[in-house]
């Protein structure tokens, strides 16, 4: 297979995953709280008036509005993952700094949420945190097991063992 085409498929795949995973957390949660499907629903009526001149969507609309764009966005996000990940089966060093701005964007994303969640009213950013955990962790583990060798081989690179392929 070649390498473009297994990028590709990595990263549908691991974006359907993290995805599924960040879905079913906040699934969870609406259904402790006893609002099953608050949370998207939430999200897309928010969503849903900032494009349609302030009017709000129906709550099917929304749910089926946001969880499209959410399906969409993480499969954006898992073949940036995927492309990151194949690039570091060359160059080792690609996935330690990847790491890095991953750590960045999510201390960004949490002090985001934090200003947002007066808005938003339903989600706290610890919820928001856990989610965000939740996906990449389920994705890691997908890739993970994709690229056995490749934790590795990371790990010589952090040790100093160089970029060796």
């Amino acid at each position: 297979m070649s390498t473009s085409n297994r990028t590709v498929r990595e990263g549908i795949s691991a974006g359907l995953i993290g995805a599924s995973a960040i879905a079913l957390w906040f699934g969870i949660l609406d259904a402790i709280s006893g609002n099953i499907f608050a949370t998207p629903v939430m999200l897309g009526k928010s969503l849903g008036s900032l494009f349609l001149s302030g009017a709000e969507p129906s709550g099917a609309g929304a749910f089926l509005g946001y969880t499209v764009l959410h399906f969409a966005l993480f499969i954006g996000i898992g073949l940036v993952f995927s492309w990151v990940v194949n690039a570091a089966e060359k160059v080792p060093s690609a996935l330690v700094g990847f790491l890095g701005l991953v750590v960045a964007f999510e201390v960004g994303w949490v002090g985001w949420t934090t200003v947002l969640s007066e808005a938003f009213g339903l989600l706290t950013w610890l919820q928001v945190f856990i989610a965000n955990l939740v996906g990449a962790a389920a994705m890691g583990l997908y890739m993970w097991r994709q690229h056995p060798a490749l934790p590795g081989r990371v790990g010589a690179v952090l040790a100093g063992g160089g970029d060796q392929a």
